[in-house]
């Protein structure tokens, strides 16, 4: 299998918006997100960029399946500093829990880092496939963040109760071999298995009828999103007291950027 398309289809180019584009193999739909000169960070018109192309991919009825991936060396860096800078708080709902509201099955390629709400993002995949080498992290408390958008909730349902919440507490990266190690529940492959396997995993998802794949999907994300929601009610009066403290655009300033704090 090659790296970039599954075996056995021809592959066909759909609509791209910004630096998100996608690219249609028989019953797959590859999005890629590349804005190496963010570094994948977010900010709004990737929100608009990503939530454009899903729609397009999902509204052709020969796509069954959605493998998501970033850059090879950044899957996503989260928030963007000018958005952390900015006092007035954006809305990035819908680029993080974008995959979940996806209306068919989504297949994370987390082959790069994923930092943040960029973690958050891939681990509301239906099926997030992490890279041995790569960086994760929960790195909100370095800029004295408190989280949102379920993540509270989610990284310790996703990746182990204490596991999840040690990353939260602690903020630092967690090496994908080193989540692997202490038995998080996801894939965990070698850096340039990562997209082949997301392929080879969603090409044996799109065996089903894509009817069949809505309706699991919208079965699994109700609850998920249900759940997601019910933390998003805890989280976001503590979340709004920490964005508008002075301490965030403190150390925004004086951290954002520096390996050191995320890195093992």
């Amino acid at each position: 299998m090659s790296d970039t398309q599954p075996t056995g289809h021809a592959r066909s180019s759909t609509p791209s918006a910004g630096p998100v584009t996608a690219e249609r193999t028989g019953p797959v739909a590859l999005v890629t997100v590349c804005d190496p000169e963010r570094r994948n960070a977010m900010t709004p018109a990737l929100v608009a960029a990503l939530g454009e192309v899903l729609e397009r991919v999902t509204a052709d009825p020969a796509v069954r399946v959605v493998v998501a991936a970033g850059l090879p060396d950044v899957f996503s860096s989260g928030a963007a500093r000018d958005y952390l800078m900015d006092q007035d708080r954006g809305e990035l709902e819908p680029f993080v829990r974008a995959f979940a509201r996806c209306p068919l099955p989504v297949v994370a390629a987390m082959r790069g880092h994923a930092l943040g709400g960029g973690l958050t993002q891939g681990l509301y995949a239906d099926v997030p496939v992490l890279s041995e080498r790569s960086v994760y992290a929960a790195n909100f408390l370095n800029y004295g963040l408190v989280p949102e958008y379920g993540t509270t909730w989610l990284l310790p349902a996703r990746l182990g109760h204490a596991l999840g919440a040690e990353m939260l507490w602690t903020a630092r990266g967690y090496r994908g071999a080193e989540l692997r190690r202490r038995s998080a529940p996801v894939q965990v492959v070698p850096h340039e298995q990562v997209l082949p396997r997301s392929l080879e995993i969603a090409e044996r998802i799109a065996r089903a009828p894509r009817r069949s794949l809505e309706l699991l999907k919208g079965q699994l994300a109700t609850q998920l999103l249900a759940a997601g929601d019910a933390a998003v009610e805890v989280e976001l009066g503590p979340h709004l007291e920490a964005w508008n403290s002075p301490d965030l655009r403190r150390l925004v300033a004086d951290r954002y950027g520096r390996p050191e704090e995320v890195w093992p």
